[in-house]
């Protein structure tokens, strides 16, 4: 799922399905939105694969983000 307008389409796709399911069986929309969602993820990690769910790998500026956190936190132990 690298590029952008098919993932903007598959939620676009699925926000119609929640609205038109909530409207067909009288439920919240927020309810049917969150279990169309949780239906879709089951979905999308059984037949597609998981790493499709995962996105991108770390960037790099998290990975520096938590060297300095275990850095700091030796030098510093009161920041735990």
């Amino acid at each position: 799922m690298e590029n952008v307008w098919d993932v903007a389409a598959i939620r676009v796709g699925l926000a119609l399905v929640a609205t038109l399911l909530a409207i067909w069986l009288k439920l919240s929309t927020a309810l049917s939105e969150i279990v169309v969602g949780t239906v879709a993820q089951l979905v999308i990690g059984t037949f597609v694969g998981a790493e499709a769910l995962a996105g991108r790998s770390r960037p790099p500026w998290r990975t520096r983000v938590r060297c300095f956190r275990a850095s700091s936190t030796r030098r510093f132990p009161w920041l735990r």
